[in-house]
């Protein structure tokens, strides 16, 4: 089997090598080696990284990528694919929560825009009582 050392990874995956020492310490990317220390990986780590990759771009934390790894390692492409489709649909319920809440901030900050145009510009300074300070809620302690 042929091997690569970090740098070679680096330049054939495109990922930096503090990256790929990064993916080592969090036990997503193994690598043997030599008597002198340097890293040695296998081919296989360039289908790992882009597996890795793919992942995080659908969002996953990288506790979830090191579990699929592990199922991706180790089980039929039927099993990958049920417990991806399974993470997948959680992250899609999650993102449409977070559009949902995005949506309420963006319609607060048009809110404040329209009302920040409609109040007549004053020489006096702002005090409590003024009318920008009325759009902005109070402070509750915790």
């Amino acid at each position: 089997m042929s091997t690569m050392r970090i740098s070679q990874l680096a330049e054939r995956s495109g990922v930096p090598a503090t990256t790929l020492r990064f993916y080592e310490t969090a036990g997503l990317l193994p690598a043997e080696r030599t008597p002198a220390g340097y890293r040695l990986y296998g081919q296989d780590a360039v289908d790992r990284l882009a597996f890795i990759g793919a992942a995080k771009h659908l969002g996953l934390p990288l506790e979830e990528i090191a579990e699929l790894l592990g199922v991706w390692q180790a089980r039929a492409c039927q099993e990958v694919k049920a417990d991806l489709r399974e993470r997948v649909v959680a992250r899609i319920a999650e993102a449409e929560r977070r559009a949902v809440e995005l949506a309420a901030f963006t319609a607060s900050l048009h809110q404040a825009v329209e009302h920040l145009d409609e109040l007549p510009d004053r020489e006096d300074r702002c005090d409590p009582h003024c009318a920008f300070l009325a759009l902005v809620p109070a402070h509750t302690p915790a």
